[in-house]
């Protein structure tokens, strides 16, 4: 009866200590925001991918943080812009590509005295997206041009439609004329016209036969470009090796855009592939970028549903260097550490 006793004694004191972990918690994992929190998310223009993409992380959010709580997702700027609204502070948290987010890291090119030390991955590898040359078919039918080595050859004067400055989709349609000796602005000089506009305007303006040419970095089923696609007669372009090696040389790595990305594109593109991928400011508290950082890597199938081009996103390997560009947030370590995907 004595010997009953003691073992029923030593059980409850084993299960009151239990019982008192669980109060206290493990301070090494999880973590709670407790006051409501306001950040800013910088994306790009309405009708592109990264808007899709960070308006559903948003709404995705909401439902897990505290009420009161407001996130502004910012419709400007993209792949070359957003790193430095990031590292100024203005903007919290963004989508930037990876070589951009490398080059204002760094300082390089067109960051030179303009560096971001500050900027913080929470996580990469978000999306397949490639550099695209689009030629309108009637121009080429018309002009038998049907690359950028002959408009230039030939100093045509091209209708040239891009995206507005803060985009990659500018640089990278430098370097690709820079591999033939020219610069974008040499197009005026011929007579012809190089005009910026938002991606919904730019289908517009090829669709309706005001501009024939347009460089742009998306990823497949990218909303803008999938509408022209479908509404213009448009033909997709390889990347020379001349062009790709010069956009080699600035961190674009080689890359194929698979058959049927968009329609009537039922042939593979050679072209290169920048990476995308979430930077924060390293002020942002650590439980905020943790619970950032989860809610992207947990909640892939819900951001797939709303915009496919996601899908290969692979959460355990979104924490790798070559998929973040820069240094992860501290709270992105404690999430990736506690999942076990990185030691």
């Amino acid at each position: 009866m004595g010997h009953t006793k003691k073992i029923f004694i030593g059980m409850s004191v084993f299960l009151a200590f239990l019982f008192a972990l669980t109060l206290i918690g493990s301070p090494a994992n999880g973590a709670e925001l407790k006051e409501p929190v306001k950040f800013t998310f910088a994306s790009m223009p309405l009708g592109s991918s990264w808007y899709v993409y960070a308006a559903t992380l948003a709404q995705m959010l909401k439902k897990e943080i505290p009420e009161g709580s407001n996130i502004d997702v910012l419709p400007q700027s993209g792949g070359i812009g957003n790193p430095l609204l990031v590292g100024q502070g203005k903007a919290d948290v963004g989508l930037s590509n990876v070589v951009t987010a490398k080059w204002a890291y760094e300082g390089w090119d067109m960051y030179k005295g303009k560096q971001v030390k500050n900027i913080r991955a929470l996580a990469g590898g978000l999306n397949w997206v490639f550099a695209v040359v689009i030629f309108k078919e009637d121009f080429i039918k018309k002009t038998g041009l049907d690359s950028i080595e002959k408009i230039v050859a030939k100093k045509y004067p091209v209708r040239y439609i891009s995206k507005t400055p803060g985009s990659l989709a500018i640089p990278v349609a430098e370097i690709i004329f820079s591999a033939h000796g020219v610069k974008v602005d040499d197009i005026k000089t011929w007579g012809g016209s190089v005009t910026f506009a938002s991606p919904e305007a730019i289908t517009a303006t090829l669709r309706d036969w005001r501009a024939d040419i347009s460089i742009d970095v998306v990823p497949p089923g990218q909303p803008a470009v999938s509408e022209l696609a479908l509404t213009a007669n448009v033909r997709f372009l390889h990347l020379s090796d001349k062009e790709r090696a010069k956009l080699n040389e600035m961190g674009l790595a080689n890359d194929t855009m698979a058959p049927n990305s968009f329609k009537s594109q039922d042939y593979e593109i050679r072209t290169v592939n920048p990476g995308t991928v979430i930077i924060a400011n390293e002020n942002v508290s650590n439980d905020l970028a943790y619970v950032i950082t989860k809610k992207i890597c947990e909640g892939k199938e819900e951001l797939v549903k709303a915009h496919a081009s996601i899908k290969p996103f692979d959460p355990p390997t979104a924490w790798k260097p070559e998929k973040t560009g820069v240094p992860l947030h501290p709270g992105a370590i404690k999430y990736y550490k506690e999942k076990g995907w990185m030691k």
